[in-house]
């Protein structure tokens, strides 16, 4: 019985090493495109003068 709850625990550690994994590479690709926005909004544009 000690290595069924053996093998629970193993399967619970690497499912939540996992999900973080997800949530960090979700994070890392939400930071990288709100850099991309910033750079976009603070790129010069001429100013159209008459």
């Amino acid at each position: 019985m000690s290595t069924l709850a053996d093998l629970d625990f193993l399967l619970v550690l690497i499912a939540t090493c996992l999900g973080a994994c997800i949530v960090i590479a979700f994070w890392e690709i939400e930071q990288f495109r709100e850099r991309r926005r910033q750079q976009s909004r603070n790129a010069v544009r001429p100013i159209r003068r008459r």
